[in-house]
């Protein structure tokens, strides 16, 4: 630990960015500056609060090693000559990037990817909440193949574009990475279909498609072309729309036959280089403002984060209700229905005990009966005893 109150610079470690900063802030800092300990740029990562950073009332800054490494080697060679370092000042300023209110998240995935389908699917209501403060975008991992030649055309496995696009399949149950790969650039389409404009209806036709083909074909095992036409014509998504988008995204060999095999793709490209820029190495991740998402992979953390890059945060921000109702992952609906079965359950019961009880009282009032008949029987035989004579 380098510094002293009301400034304190620590270096990243083993312990989590909460449990330094709480550590800063109970040592009497009011700033706090964490030295990253990996090489990459700082600048595009994002951090959320984790779930127990409620309490922390000090702003943080994450810098790159390199420029840590300087400042803590200053202050190392010069502690001893207090007059040198008693006059230094660090100045923090935190500037709101989006001031049109608005907060810009990303998913990045494979098509195959059965966790981002159900990211979308827990957090729609939460996007629904947001309204336009919050812009989803969506972003697809490709790969190029280990023997691919931007000189030369190839009909390469599991890949399209010579081998420039390229997915293994996995167990996922698809056949081939190409099918992925092709299914990207659907949901692509339907995307930019889905979002060209401010019209939130339309926009719900994403999040229909995206929820019925995970059930259809994903979690179905049916990913193939006949799926996915039979999913946009369900959710009433036209085809025409949809596949005029992607053969106009394929921008080389447009007039050979399987031209997809080998030509390059605009949106694959675009991905694949903002993926660099942004640091995206897993999938799937999120980026927020273009920094890459670092807390859990959780709805309702997701959520906050998105509130917390919002000038003016709305209602749902402050409501500990919209947190509830998709970290307990249940609804009005599923409480009611919860219920109906809690209640016939008990009248079986009911009935079931009503019958055992009402069985036992008819066999005791039996047995009562036949022990009331032996009793007279033998009240008869003693009393006929008595009066027979005596015999000498």
């Amino acid at each position: 630990m380098v510094g002293e109150s009301p400034f304190i610079m620590v270096q990243e470690g083993n312990c989590t960015l909460f449990e330094k900063l709480r550590n800063i802030e109970s040592a009497g800092g009011h700033l706090a500056v964490i030295i990253s300990d990996k090489l990459e740029k700082v600048e595009g990562i994002f951090i959320s609060d984790e779930g127990t950073g409620a309490d922390i009332n000090i702003p943080a800054v994450l810098i790159a090693r390199s420029d840590g490494r300087v400042l803590a080697n200053y202050y190392i060679n010069h502690v001893q000559s207090h007059e040198e370092i008693k006059d230094i000042r660090i100045e923090v300023q935190f500037e709101n990037e989006n001031l049109d209110n608005t907060v810009k998240y990303d998913l990045w995935y494979a098509p195959n990817q059965e966790s981002a389908y159900l990211f979308l699917r827990e957090f729609r209501d939460l996007q629904k909440a947001l309204g336009d403060n919050a812009i989803l975008g969506v972003h697809f991992f490709t790969y190029p193949h280990f023997s691919y030649n931007p000189y030369a055309k190839q009909d390469l496995k599991d890949c399209l574009g010579s081998g420039l696009y390229c997915i293994r399949p996995g167990k996922s149950g698809v056949n081939l990475g190409s099918y992925i790969v092709r299914e990207s650039i659907v949901q692509k389409c339907i995307y930019n279909y889905a979002y060209e404009d401010k019209k939130k209806p339309k926009r719900d036709l994403f999040w229909n498609y995206m929820d019925n083909f995970y059930e259809k074909c994903v979690k179905g095992r049916k990913f193939d072309y006949m799926c996915t036409d039979e999913v946009l014509k369900k959710v009433g998504i036209p085809t025409k729309n949809i596949y005029q988008c992607y053969n106009d995204s394929f921008y080389e060999y447009k007039n050979e036959n399987n031209y997809e095999l080998y030509s390059k793709n605009e949106f694959l490209d675009n991905d694949y280089d903002l993926r660099k820029k942004n640091f995206v190495s897993k999938s799937p991740s999120i980026t927020i403002n273009e920094r890459l998402y670092l807390g859990k992979w959780d709805a309702g953390y997701i959520f906050e984060s998105l509130c917390a890059s919002l000038i003016e945060k709305p209602e749902a921000c402050y409501l500990e209700a919209t947190f509830e109702k998709e970290l307990n992952g249940i609804t009005f609906t599923d409480f009611m229905i919860t219920i109906g079965i809690v209640i016939i359950m008990n009248i079986i019961l009911f009935l079931i005990c009503k019958r055992i009880i009402k069985k036992g009282i008819a066999e005791n009032v039996e047995s009562s009966d036949i022990d009331n008949k032996i009793d007279n029987v033998v009240d008869s035989y003693l009393a006929l005893r008595d009066s027979a004579p005596n015999e000498e």
